[in-house]
């Protein structure tokens, strides 16, 4: 199997490090945790701590696989070195439509954010933020890092803040922090159920963090840097998403929170913070922009990983000379993106829609081949990936129970053998 020695490795230990932690703290943390928390109520800490714990063990699996498979690989080489050509064809392309779903997203998000700001039409807003990430990942791989590491250290230091502000308040404030628990419907208001169904949001939400796996392919040391990425999330996920979401359950009732609404901002209004509003604002606007960031990144290395493997076309292969980049693999890939972006505007319910539903699936599948891939490779403790696996059943059937997660499940299956399919019937070119 070749390796990617034509792309630089001028990515450091900091630079991979910061990129799983900004992986697993997107937008999605910011605003989408008040889903989360206006159903499933004060235990559904409980269900942050099991989607924390899968998000963990995928990277422990990762960390054993890549102990384990020869060279410089990411996580779509290796479940191609332990499961095979089909498997990581299927993966792969699984993958990058979910990043280039994904990027849409995020370009749309910061569009509307910026549009009562910046009197431009709007498709030349997306265009120009498109254009503006591109050429970050244009310049060079250590520009992509350097931007991601201080786009993730703003999203850190915001989350440092605002646990600061909550412990703060809990040790000078007068606040009922009982009544906020067990006053408005008692720690489970919604049942067990309720619980389980969150999951699958909350597991959206910590969703990026196997990126690290393909910067670390132009890092300078791949093994290591992996590892200690690895070791970097458990920590950041209980010390960010469960101590933060744990103080918001302390400091104002659960039933006050409002899907869609920031749970974060509702806190620091209450405790009276200045400049609450244009501080998440900025934070907001800086996870969709470090989103982005690491989308185009990702997508261009995996299409360029899949040429590679003769399960794309040769030309992804180009890479620059002077700069080292899969140029070619970077502009097909956000000119994509911008196509279901333009999707969106035109037939937002339907085919956007249909589009979005994939990447639920999706990220179940990748997850199970990565699991599948170490307990074929790494039999030793197998008990990590068996509880991966009985976690990512939980995130099954709690996608089965809610109506509209259920067709997210439905779709991607449909998609996935699509995709199989292709790898049947659609002539591969040998791998160089």
């Amino acid at each position: 199997m070749s390796q990617p020695d034509q792309l630089a490795h001028s990515l450091r230990t900091r630079h991979v490090v910061m990129i799983a932690l900004g992986g697993v703290i997107g937008a999605g943390y910011f605003i989408g945790a008040s889903a989360a928390l206006s159903l499933g109520g004060p235990a559904v800490l409980l269900s942050y701590a099991l989607a924390g714990t899968l998000v963990f063990l995928v990277n422990l699996m990762m960390r054993d696989l890549a102990l384990k498979v020869p060279g410089r690989a990411s996580f779509l080489r290796q479940i191609q070195y332990a499961l095979g050509n089909r498997a990581a064809f299927v993966a792969g392309w699984a993958y990058w439509l979910t990043w280039i779903i994904a990027i849409a997203v995020e370009v749309i998000a910061v569009a509307t954010m910026l549009a009562p700001y910046i009197p431009l039409p709007y498709a030349v807003l997306e265009i120009l933020i498109m254009a503006l990430m591109t050429g970050v990942n244009l310049m060079s791989v250590k520009g992509y890092g350097e931007f991601e590491y201080w786009f993730s250290a703003i999203k850190v230091l915001a989350i440092v803040c605002f646990i600061g502000i909550g412990v703060w308040a809990l040790l000078s404030r007068p606040i009922p922090v009982h009544d906020n628990l067990f006053a408005h419907g008692g720690l489970l208001p919604h049942g067990w159920l309720a619980l389980l169904a969150v999951i699958p949001t909350i597991l959206f939400s910590m969703g990026g963090s196997e990126i690290s796996t393909v910067a670390a392919v132009e890092s300078d040391n791949t093994e290591q840097n992996i590892v200690r990425a690895t070791r970097s999330i458990a920590l950041r996920i209980g010390g960010f998403y469960l101590v933060s979401i744990a103080l918001v359950l302390c400091l104002v009732p659960w039933s006050d929170v409002v899907s869609g609404y920031s749970p974060f901002l509702l806190v620091l209004h209450r405790l009276h913070v200045p400049f609450a509003d244009v501080a998440l604002a900025v934070v907001v606007m800086t996870a969709a922009l470090s989103s982005l960031n690491s989308g185009i990144y990702v997508t261009s290395r995996i299409l360029y990983e899949l040429a590679e493997s003769g399960s794309a076309p040769r030309l992804f292969l180009t890479v620059d000379a002077s700069t080292k980049l899969p140029r070619r693999a970077i502009l097909v890939s956000a000119l994509a993106s911008i196509l279901v972006a333009a999707v969106a505007v035109l037939s937002p319910t339907l085919i956007f829609g249909l589009l979005v539903s994939l990447t639920g699936g999706f990220m179940v599948f990748n997850n199970t081949m990565i699991v599948a891939g170490r307990l074929k490779l790494v039999p030793e403790s197998p008990w990590k990936a068996y509880a991966a696996l009985v976690l990512i059943a939980c995130t099954l059937m709690a996608m089965l129970i809610q109506p509209e997660t259920r067709s997210q499940i439905v779709l991607g299956a449909a998609a996935l053998l699509l995709i199989f399919l292709a790898e049947r019937f659609v002539p591969r070119r040998q791998p160089d």
